[in-house]
């Protein structure tokens, strides 16, 4: 997709975003498939239309939070791109794990209630299943 046919698509109610992506490896080359693939995988989503990406070199991380590695590769890819709804903007930051996502534009949206069920229901399942798989717990408060 061209920025053009992105911003036409703004005009017709859809969203604009920019998004930071990371990946780490031990191995550079392991970093840089890595990222690649993910891109081509957020290029490939039904309600994604990516129209930009960049990605930065990969650079030498001393002290990686893995315990396994002294030193490992991190590569950063930035990314542009335009969805038809918040729903599916939330969608894209559940599947993907971006480090960060801008709104470019627009200023405002209104959201109707199903929507923001949906993306509720959505965000709950995530966290359950991140339990169910012993990856943390639901947080309490007294």
């Amino acid at each position: 997709m061209e920025r053009e046919e992105a911003l036409d698509k703004v005009e017709d109610g859809w969203i604009r975003a920019r998004a930071f992506i990371e990946v780490m490896a031990i191995k550079e080359d392991v970093a840089k498939r890595a990222l690649e693939k993910h891109i081509d995988k957020i290029e490939k989503q039904d309600g994604i239309e990516v129209y930009s990406k960049e990605f930065d070199e990969p650079e030498e991380v001393e002290s990686p939070p893995t315990r396994k590695a002294r030193k490992a590769y991190s590569q950063i890819a930035e990314i542009e791109f335009v969805v038809p709804s918040v729903r599916n903007l939330i969608k894209f930051s559940m599947l993907f794990g971006p480090s960060s996502v801008e709104v470019i534009e627009p200023d405002s949206k209104v959201i109707k209630v199903d929507e923001l069920q949906d993306m509720a229901n959505g965000v709950a399942a995530l966290i359950h299943q991140y339990a169910s798989q012993g990856a943390g717990g639901i947080v309490t408060s007294e």
